[in-house]
C-alpha cells in the first residue's frame, strides 16, 4: 500500500530493495555526512551482513508492519531515498525513524521533511502513536536543522549507554534525542 504525500510517496519496501537501500547509505555521496572516517569515526560505515542484522527481513516485508518498515521514497515515480520506523511501542507511546536519501541532489528540497511527516501521520492514523523519535549524531548539523524544521525537538544529548538502556541499541558517541509529537 503506498502512502501519498503532496509531492513524494512512500511505497512499501521488498526484500529486492535491500541491497539498493544498503548502497544509498554506505555508498551515495551523502555517505561521509552520515558514516565514517573522518566525520563520524564512532559510527563506521556498516558491512552488508552489519546493515541486515540491523535491517532484518521484517523491515521489507508485511511481517514488519507494526513494529519496524522501511519504505522508498518516490518522487514522480523515481525512487529518491528511503524512510523507516522502528521500535513501535503502543506502550510507550513512541516509535523511532530514520531517513537518506539516495543522493545529494534529492536533498534541500523538503523532500525528506515531507516524507517524515506523511509517515508520522500514516503512524498515527494506522497505530494510534502520538511520539516520533529521531536521533541523529550530534555531528549531523544538517539532519538537525531539517529536523526542526519538520517539527522535531531537541530534548537532550544522550550519550551511548543512554542510548543502550533507551533503546537497547547505540549508534553514535553522542546523539541528539529529537522528538515530534501529533
Amino acid at each position: 500500500m503506498k502512502i501519498i504525500g503532496k509531492k513524494i510517496e512512500l511505497v512499501p519496501a521488498k526484500e529486492a530493495d535491500r541491497e539498493k537501500i544498503f548502497s544509498w547509505l554506505t555508498q551515495s555521496d551523502l555517505t561521509s555526512s552520515m558514516l565514517g572516517e573522518p566525520n563520524y569515526p564512532d559510527h563506521p560505515i556498516p558491512s552488508w551482513e552489519e546493515f541486515c542484522t540491523d535491517y532484518t527481513s521484517d523491515f521489507f516485508s508485511t511481517s514488519g508492519d507494526g513494529k519496524g518498515r522501511n519504505y522508498i521514497i518516490l518522487l514522480n515515480d523515481m525512487e529518491i531515498g528511503t524512510i523507516g520506523y522502528d521500535l513501535l511501542d503502543k506502550i510507550k507511546n513512541r516509535v523511532v525513524l530514520d531517513i537518506w536519501m539516495k543522493s545529494e541532489e534529492y536533498c534541500g528540497k523538503g523532500y525528506g521533511s515531507e516524507s517524515l511527516d506523511t509517515l508520522c501521520k500514516y503512524i498515527n492514523k494506522t497505530y494510534n502513536i502520538t511520539n516520533f523519535v529521531i536521533s541523529p549524531s550530534t555531528n549531523n548539523k544538517r539532519a538537525i536543522a531539517a529536523y526542526m524544521k519538520t517539527g522535531f525537538e531537541i530534548i537532550k544529548t544522550l550519550t551511548k549507554e543512554e542510548q543502550e538502556k533507551e533503546f537497547g541499541i547505540a549508534e553514535y558517541n553522542e546523539n541528539i534525542l529529537m522528538i515530534k509529537s501529533l
